[in-house]
């Protein structure tokens, strides 16, 4: 039931498929913050970590949380990065430990691990799938 809400929420999301400096929102209030519930969608298309303010983190653990929102169709092929940048990004979600537990936690680069406020939220697909990196203002040098 909880990979079929996450993907419910994340596809009411309206993605963008250029690289976006800003800072982050719950997945599903959209408020700004600064520390969230990290949770992992790895079904249905998408392999991205999925924040929750803690309003809404207790609304999810009580299966009480109302998904509003109408699902948007994404065209994948506007997501699109240069090969040599789509490989490292790749290779940083590999390494993402998606069967932990769901952890409350400061944001981080997905390169360096540096705690962030800010990150450039990335989209890009692989075999079919999308995924969401997160880089801080250093590491994101490597999009320019």
């Amino acid at each position: 039931m909880t990979q079929k809400q996450l993907l419910q929420i994340v596809q009411s999301w309206n993605l963008n498929p250029n690289p976006e400096y800003r800072g982050f929102r719950c997945a599903n209030c959209q408020k700004y913050m600064q520390k969230a519930w990290y949770h992992w969608l790895v079904e249905g298309g998408y392999k991205t970590p999925v924040h929750f303010c803690n309003s809404c983190e207790e609304k999810f653990k009580l299966n009480k949380i109302e998904i509003n929102k109408p699902k948007l169709l994404v065209n994948k092929s506007k997501f699109k990065l240069p090969t040599e940048i789509k490989n490292k990004l790749i290779e940083l979600s590999k390494k993402w430990k998606t069967k932990e537990k769901p952890i409350y936690k400061i944001f981080t680069c997905d390169a360096c691990n540096e705690n962030m406020y800010k990150a450039y939220h990335i989209w890009l697909t692989e075999k079919d799938r999308l995924i969401e990196v997160h880089l801080c203002r250093k590491c994101g040098k490597m999009l320019k």
